[in-house]
């Protein structure tokens, strides 16, 4: 048995390990040769059609995951936010991913759609589904999920080569980050840090969401590490009482204007970060998608909390 879990925006498939990374080929008596039963990550059965050419993303990192492995040219559709690479601006979108315009979806003939547990709605992954649309959900929530995801993907399109050269590359820089993380840690001790994705209230990422495993990964030590709420509010009292040694400004918008309203904050100036000008800002998309470039935004942040 599996439940969902209903969070703002998104769903979760509560589910045994062994499902989430299971991806069972299974062969179709209705549809024969021409098409294939596959399980994906939520449990579901897809019929997926033996070469798809139309494919539609319903998230940023999955799009950057399917043009990653060489699938650019197929999407005909993708998510609002979806703008790496640079070439998916000129498709049609269709809605934010936590928000699909499903009637959007339906008039691009799809023969598959890709979504995500970690962001789509389950309402509107069911609602295609009802309409006849074959989605294919992944689960790229941590970097091991992300690992498992670009490998499945790689098995649906029968592009398991690149997906192994992309899986390889982000393993590559995992085990290299972590190593120097590990050396280092050892010796000078593991800076704490703030990611801070919002201010007005400060909203953080705790060590359950993807920027918090990143951090963990570069060899910091997250000051809300160890909440259980993935993104927590946090009042400026606790902010100055944990006092970070760097602080990770990685929100969406006006990166910027999060800084300098940070700066306005009564007490900010008591804060070690600040003291030591170690505020930085990241660019959201390459620290919060799971997604080919993650590994570069794990360089980045272990840049950051060594710079020596």
């Amino acid at each position: 048995m599996r439940s969902w879990l209903w969070r703002p925006g998104c769903f979760k498939l509560t589910v045994t390990l062994g499902v989430i990374v299971a991806l069972l080929a299974v062969p179709s008596s209705a549809e024969g040769a021409a098409a294939a039963r596959l399980q994906d990550a939520s449990g579901a059965l897809v019929t997926v059609p033996a070469d798809a050419q139309r494919i539609v993303s319903l998230a940023p990192n999955l799009t950057e995951i399917l043009c990653g492995m060489g699938l650019g040219s197929k999407l005909v559709g993708v998510s609002s936010y979806s703008n790496y690479p640079p070439a998916v601006n000129r498709l049609p979108k269709v809605g934010g991913f936590a928000a699909l315009n499903v009637e959007k979806i339906v008039s691009l003939s799809p023969d598959i759609a890709v979504g995500t547990m970690d962001g789509n709605s389950e309402t509107d992954i069911r609602r295609l589904r009802s309409l006849g649309i074959a989605v294919f959900c992944v689960f790229p929530n941590n970097m091991q999920g992300l690992i498992q995801s670009i490998s499945r993907l790689g098995k649906l399109f029968r592009n398991e080569n690149k997906a192994k050269e992309l899986v390889g590359n982000i393993e590559l820089v995992v085990k290299h980050i972590k190593s120097k993380a590990d050396k280092l840690a050892r010796t000078k001790g593991r800076p704490k840090v703030l990611v801070a994705l919002d201010v007005k209230p400060i909203v953080s990422a705790s060590a359950q969401t993807f920027i918090g495993e990143l951090v963990a990964t570069a060899g910091g030590a997250n000051v809300v590490g160890a909440y259980t709420i993935r993104y927590p509010r946090l009042s400026l009292e606790t902010v100055v009482a944990s006092a970070p040694d760097v602080i990770l400004v990685t929100g969406h918008g006006s990166q910027k204007a999060l800084l300098e309203e940070l700066r306005q904050l009564k007490r900010w100036q008591e804060v070690p970060a600040v003291k030591n000008g170690r505020v930085y800002l990241l660019d959201p998309d390459l620290t919060t998608r799971p997604g080919p470039r993650s590994a570069g935004a794990l360089i980045t942040i272990h840049e950051k909390l060594f710079p020596e």
